[in-house]
């Protein structure tokens, strides 16, 4: 009997616990009900119940508008994103590095508490790492561990300090507030919190009225305020996995250097070997190196001489530069430039070609390819570029392939061979002669696999005014040239990184050596 009735007792507490809140409720309820049905009540006795459903429906229908066009919309009504950009000088495959980051971003802004759950956070900065060392070092069994030790010291001081910065220029204040002032400030806050509980308590017990519409400014305003710190949350988990991959991959990458220096703002020993030979005084910054290839009678020398707009290399049937020969170029709008040319193909011995050709590939820019236009044979072009490709692919895997233009030579003997009157409308062509020269530029353009816009046809021929140079090759030029840039400043960041590679072997043993000698006389003094 005892058990049934226990269980019984057990049956109907539920119930009457839910009664008794229905009550409560309901005493608090009641009121608000009742001045709803008096306001009804008023408005129809003075014929104003369709206006005032009017209103009341409007205001529901633009509160409905309003929320659903803000669950529909990626745009932050509070927090603008904070951005955070790739470098600019990055490699092809730092890039694609960094294009991998923006789905996990995606993924993990839904975690909003990642701010203040630690586990959470070391997985976050763990996953980060191990993708973008995976990106680099897909073959070592321990990606994460693949840095020099004073590499990662260095990038500790880097972050250091753009942490730094960032809190000068973004917290006011910051550099005048201690950090004891801010625990405090917390203290205080956690005082008056207390003291606002106790007074929200008489409130309800003295003025329930005044109470409840205080509590209902605090649940729109907490509603407000938690749309704020989920918007902010997802901005500031954004920003610490693209800053933390933005460090991991100048790790990874090999693109700290521990020298304070900007690695184009010194001469290359390539680049001051040419200068020196081209009898170049004065020069202070890398310049941009050019590398001239092509087949034997492409045109290659005439190039070289119509950019300089005097005669600065042979030019001729038979293959004469039999190595590589530098000029420095400089023009308006182009600062200092080595233009290197190089044998036709066929002219550099067998036992040297692959090493010298390679030497310039890895030191260079810009690669101008020339083509002669009206020879259709340019399968060793197509072998010269796949090999490039190759070698940046393979044995340089850190830097930039240079940026690559065709120009087309010989358009003045394409049909019909005796028209010969520039300029001609490439882009649309009017006539059989432009026709011609777009469609050799197509055909270049396909057996090269470059894009048609990195084709520019010229005319070199002595007997007739250069044609194109300073309207069509200079200009494109231009328009590559912060991808130029980019290149040499990858180049120059590797020769870099390489002298300090050494110097530092060789200063360390030294010190070595000079440790051993001092501990040889400390002995022979004892």
């Amino acid at each position: 009997m005892r058990a049934n009735s226990s269980m019984c007792g057990t049956k109907h507490m539920p119930v009457s616990v839910t009664r008794f809140g229905m009550v409560v409720a309901g005493i608090f309820l009641l009121p608000w009900l009742a001045l709803i049905a008096l306001g009804g009540y008023w408005l129809w006795q003075h014929g104003w119940i369709y206006q005032g459903m009017g209103i009341l429906s409007a205001n529901f229908a633009l509160v409905y508008g309003l929320l659903h066009w803000r669950s529909r919309t990626a745009q932050p009504v509070f927090v603008r994103p904070f951005a955070i950009q790739p470098n600019a000088n990055w490699s092809d495959k730092a890039q694609s590095a960094w294009r991998e980051l923006e789905p996990l971003a995606k993924r993990w802004q839904t975690e909003t508490d990642l701010l203040t759950d630690t586990g959470k956070a070391l997985k976050l900065t763990n996953e980060v790492l191990m993708l973008v060392a995976r990106h680099f070092h897909a073959d070592s069994k321990y990606p994460l561990l693949e840095f020099p030790l004073p590499y990662l010291l260095k990038l500790i001081v880097l972050v250091c300090d753009d942490i730094q910065h960032e809190v000068l220029d973004k917290i006011p204040g910051s550099h005048a507030v201690r950090v004891g002032d801010l625990l405090r400030a917390k203290q205080a806050v956690d005082t008056l919190h207390n003291l606002k509980s106790a007074f929200t308590i008489g409130n309800w017990l003295f003025n329930w009225s005044g109470a409840a519409l205080a509590q209902a400014r605090g649940v729109l305003f907490s509603k407000g305020l938690n749309t704020v710190t989920t918007e902010l949350s997802q901005r500031l988990v954004s920003a610490y996995i693209n800053k933390l991959g933005y460090y991991a991959i100048q790790l990874y990458s090999g693109q700290l250097s521990l020298d304070d220096i900007v690695p184009t703002e010194r001469l290359s020993a390539a680049s001051t070997a040419d200068i020196a030979e081209s009898l170049a005084r004065g020069q202070s910054m890398e310049p941009l190196r050019f590398l001239v290839l092509g087949q034997v009678s492409s045109g290659k020398s005439s190039l070289i001489n119509a950019l300089f707009g005097e005669i600065k290399s042979a030019a001729g049937f038979l293959p004469v530069t039999s190595d590589m020969t530098p000029y420095v170029l400089e023009r308006e709008g182009l600062q200092q430039a080595i233009i290197i040319d190089s044998a036709g193909y066929g002219g550099l011995t067998p036992g040297t070609a692959s090493g010298a050709l390679k030497r310039e590939w890895a030191s260079a820019d810009v690669m101008l390819m020339v083509c002669n236009a009206a020879q259709a044979a340019r399968a060793v072009d197509a072998q010269q570029l796949d090999a490039v490709r190759h070698y940046f692919q393979q044995d340089c895997p850190n830097q930039t392939l240079p940026v690559i233009i065709a120009v087309a030579t010989h358009i003045d003997r394409l049909r019909p061979v005796r028209e010969w009157q520039p300029p001609y409308q490439i882009q649309q062509p009017d006539n059989a002669k432009a026709r011609s020269i777009r469609q050799a530029c197509l055909a270049i353009a396909e057996d090269l696999s470059l894009s048609p816009d990195c084709i520019v046809p010229v005319c070199l021929a002595p007997e007739k005014t250069a044609y194109n140079i300073e309207d069509g090759l200079l200009p494109l030029i231009h328009e590559h040239l912060n991808a130029a840039q980019r290149v040499r400043y990858l180049r120059c960041l590797r020769q870099q990184q390489a002298e300090s590679y050494w110097r530092h072997w060789r200063k360390q043993a030294l010190n070595a050596g000079q440790l051993i000698l001092d501990g040889v006389d400390g002995k022979v003094k004892r």
